[in-house]
Parts: C-alpha cells; sequence; structure tokens
C-alpha cells in the first residue's frame, strides 16, 4: 500500500515497510526540465515580485534578459545568484537563438525576462515563445507586473474592451495609414510612445481622432509616478508647458463613440471597404459599416464600391 501526504507542497511517498520509508521531495528544477518559463518582473518598483519569480529565478538553469544590466539588479536586490545570464533581445542573432533552443533541448530550465513587464509585450520573447512551440518544448507563465494593464486601469477609461497598439511605426505613410486604421474602432487604445516623441503622437491623434478623453502615465510604481487625465488637447496643452518631460510612457485613449471622420481619400475608403469584405463580410454590409463610421454619402460610397 502507498500512502500519499500532501505537507507545504513536498509530496512525501511512503512505501511498504518491507522497502523501508522512502522520502522524495522534487523540486521545480528537477520536474520541469527542459522547461522555458516566461517571467514578469517589475516594470518600476522592483518590491513588485512574487514569490514564485525569486523561487524561478532561483532555480533555472538560464536567465535570458533583454538587458542583463536591469536583472542583475534584481537579483542583487534579493540575493539570487545565478551561474548563467544570457543575453536576449531584438539584435540577437538567429545563431544565439538556435543555441538557447539547443541547451533546452538538452534538458535546461531557462527563465525568458524583458527589461521590465511581461516578455512578448512589444519585446521579441514571442520569437524563441514560438519556436519553443515549434520544438515542442514545454512553456509555463510566471505572471507579473504589465505597464499596458496598469496603465489602462489608471487612466478610468474604459476597460471592458481594450486594444493594445504599442509603439506606432515610425515612418509617415505606414504610420498615418496605422492611425487611420484604428480610428474608427471602439475599444479603448493603449500606446507606448518616447517622452521625445509624446507631443508629436498627440498632435496626430487629435487630427485623426478627434479630441478624445485621454491619461497619459508616466513612470508608474516609481517615486514620480504620474497621471495626466483629461481630453488629448488638455494633455498636450499641459506638457507643452513643461520644460521637459521623462520617464517611460504610456497613453490611453478612449475609443470611436460614434463620431464620423471626416477627410478621408476615396482611396482609403477603397481599402477599408476591400479589408472588409476580405473577412468575408459582404458588399452591402461592408458599405454600412464604412457609413457608420465615416461622413460619406452613401451616392459617393457606392461609387466606389462599384470599382472593387
Amino acid at each position: 500500500m502507498i500512502i500519499l501526504l500532501w505537507h507545504r507542497n513536498y509530496r512525501i511517498f511512503i512505501n511498504d515497510l518491507k522497502n523501508g520509508p522512502a522520502v522524495e521531495n522534487k523540486s521545480m528544477h528537477e520536474e520541469d526540465k527542459g522547461t522555458l518559463f516566461v517571467c514578469g518582473t517589475p516594470i518600476g518598483n522592483l518590491g513588485d515580485v512574487s514569490f514564485r519569480l525569486l523561487d524561478t529565478l532561483k532555480q533555472a538553469d538560464i536567465v535570458l534578459a533583454e538587458d542583463t544590466r536591469t536583472i542583475r539588479k534584481l537579483l542583487s536586490r534579493y540575493d539570487v545568484r545565478k551561474k548563467e545570464i544570457i543575453s536576449y533581445h531584438q539584435h540577437s542573432s538567429e545563431k544565439r537563438l538556435d543555441s538557447i533552443i539547443g541547451e533546452l533541448k538538452n534538458g535546461k530550465t531557462a527563465a525568458l525576462v524583458s527589461e521590465s513587464g511581461m516578455p512578448s509585450i512589444q519585446d521579441p520573447g514571442h520569437e524563441i515563445i514560438g519556436q519553443c512551440i515549434k520544438d515542442n518544448i514545454a512553456i509555463t507563465v510566471v505572471p507579473g507586473p504589465s505597464a499596458a494593464i496598469s496603465a489602462l486601469v489608471l487612466s478610468g477609461l474604459p476597460s471592458d474592451s481594450f486594444l493594445f497598439i504599442g509603439f506606432l511605426p515610425r515612418s509617415g505613410e505606414k504610420r498615418s495609414s496605422k492611425i487611420s486604421e484604428i480610428s474608427g474602432l471602439p475599444h479603448t487604445l493603449i500606446f507606448y510612445e518616447s517622452p521625445k516623441r509624446i507631443e508629436k503622437l498627440l498632435g496626430e491623434l487629435i487630427k485623426k481622432l478627434g479630441d478624445r478623453r485621454s491619461a497619459l502615465i508616466r513612470e508608474m510604481t516609481k517615486i514620480y509616478e504620474e497621471a495626466i487625465r483629461g481630453r488629448l488637447s488638455e494633455i498636450l496643452e499641459d506638457i507643452g508647458a513643461r520644460a521637459s518631460i521623462k520617464g517611460e510612457i504610456v497613453l490611453v485613449v478612449e475609443g470611436n463613440r460614434g463620431e464620423l471622420i471626416s477627410g478621408y481619400t476615396e482611396d482609403e475608403i477603397k481599402n477599408k471597404l476591400m479589408d472588409l469584405i476580405s473577412q468575408g463580410i459582404s458588399k452591402k454590409n461592408a458599405q454600412k459599416i464604412i457609413r457608420s463610421r465615416y461622413d460619406i454619402d452613401r451616392q459617393k460610397l457606392y461609387n466606389i464600391s462599384t470599382k472593387i
């Protein structure tokens, strides 16, 4: 007969007396060889770590870090001594990725961390995760802070439906096209932007989206955490009056609430129609959707649709 007892997460197996007692305490390190642990880390305040994160970092064979300096600060704060920290970021070569996958295939455990927050959110973590899935390497998540979600909560804007945009494309055409693409969506929008370019972004959004309710959240969880709430124009006026603005910035913008978009081009309308039709929507229903978003005459819209 075997009796299984649970006590403080340790499994104690008691065998037949003829075989003598046997005690087996298996740790994560021993049980989950060949696993990639995707670990969320603090976005500012180092006190935001979890017990599970520290345990994972202690027991993993390798730490894969977007910024080795940042993770060393965290490890030092909690006296976690690591034998191997490997740099892995957006400029890492395919050879580096292949080497990491090889280590995982050979049975090593790896903790993947970004510079801050959850890996794969606006960083290259999704590439190694995708490769692990392809190679049938086990993956698990150690949840942690997220700048996007934290800013959404602090903004006070609707959080039942939201869209993470992250950083917009740098080039003018792609950037303008992306803003136009999201302008008619009803979801709360979440942007990342640098302090140097935030005024430009605010101006672009006012022009394309209208003067919507918004919140600029910066330096979350840090000493100088700040939330600037109001219309886009009010936020632009606020930061424009300052000598400078610093820190990590997340801009949260209210979704489209039915306002009609003007200033469009015929090609833009045509492309929107084609995009909707490619999703399996009938041409008639696609026209209805376009009319709900754009200030466009019914006949003009019909004329554009006949060119598709």
